[in-house]
């Protein structure tokens, strides 16, 4: 009601929405999702897109894998001309929430104690101020033992000021190795994730799918993540499927792009569609069709 009526003042049975979704989302949710908007809000067409769809349209790309990590959720989608298949979908459950929670656990160690409910803004502006992920985790970790080079100071909302060292990429690198926060992840992090699914897509695929990695998500922020990916990735393609040879290396294109303004990105790519498509009828669900077919016989036409 807020942002239909309050902020943006419309009258929703004049306009169409364009809706995004996780992928594997059930469809009791889309349903549920559709059935709000015709009913509670009389919405006149709807449409319900992937967000990594929109997120390579942003882009201006048909073809890639889009690596989205926000809050609750981290997947790697592979889009192929359009076509999303679900079969190589991955999916991690490790992403901003669970780094912050990470982070206040790493702070209690260092002796301030924050609370995880009343604390937890505070504890996520720290995150995104600070936090960033080590390109080889060993020399970082060096670096915060044995000099002060890696130390900032914090001033908390009561005005306290606290030290925050080596925890700048402890915290993040939970996105690469999830075990440190005790989730089980059969594919590892997110760059074993994408190694991993790019290897199980068709052969005459793989080359556009490492020419086109797109980060997205709120999570994709952190200074550092591109070139630890990239490391990642080359170092399992190397080892597993050169199987070391240095000189077959030098013909890998990989390229991992980082828009700056991905944190957005979904957004940017709905609204670009959903200005493309406002004529085409097909590309939307109407009112009228939902009322004669009913939600379920919609949805499966669209499947």
């Amino acid at each position: 009601n807020y942002t239909f009526y309050d902020k943006l003042g419309i009258d929703p049975s004049q306009n169409k929405i364009l809706l995004t979704e996780p992928p594997m989302n059930p469809l009791q949710n889309r349903k549920k999702l559709c059935e709000c908007m015709y009913e509670t809000y009389g919405f006149d067409q709807v449409n319900v897109s992937i967000q990594a769809m929109l997120t390579l349209y942003a882009q201006g790309l048909f073809t890639g894998v889009v690596v989205d990590t926000g809050d609750g959720v981290s997947h790697v989608v592979p889009v192929y001309d359009g076509f999303v298949p679900q079969n190589l979908i991955k999916r991690l459950n490790v992403a901003g929430r669970h780094i912050t929670n990470y982070l206040i656990k790493l702070l209690l160690l260092r002796g301030y104690a924050f609370n995880r409910t009343a604390d937890f803004e505070t504890v996520r502006q720290i995150k995104e101020k600070f936090c960033y992920v080590a390109y080889d985790i060993n020399v970082e970790r060096r670096l915060a033992q044995e000099t002060t080079v890696l130390e900032e100071n914090y001033t908390l909302p009561d005005g306290r000021v606290i030290k925050i060292g080596r925890e700048r990429f402890e915290a993040a690198e939970a996105l690469f190795n999830p075990d440190l926060i005790d989730v089980e992840s059969k594919n590892g992090g997110i760059g074993e994730m994408v190694f991993r699914m790019i290897q199980e897509a068709d052969m005459d695929t793989r080359s556009a799918y490492y020419k086109h990695i797109v980060l997205s998500g709120g999570s994709s922020m952190y200074p550092g993540l591109p070139s630890r990916l990239e490391k990642e990735i080359t170092e399992m393609y190397l080892a597993e499927v050169l199987k070391g040879n240095q000189e077959r290396l030098k013909k890998f294109k990989l390229r991992i792009e980082d828009p700056p303004r991905r944190k957005h990105m979904v957004f940017l790519g709905g609204s670009v569609l959903a200005d493309i498509m406002k004529e085409r009828q097909e590309f939307w669900m109407s009112k009228a069709d939902y009322n004669e077919l009913g939600i379920d016989r919609l949805l499966q036409g669209r499947q």
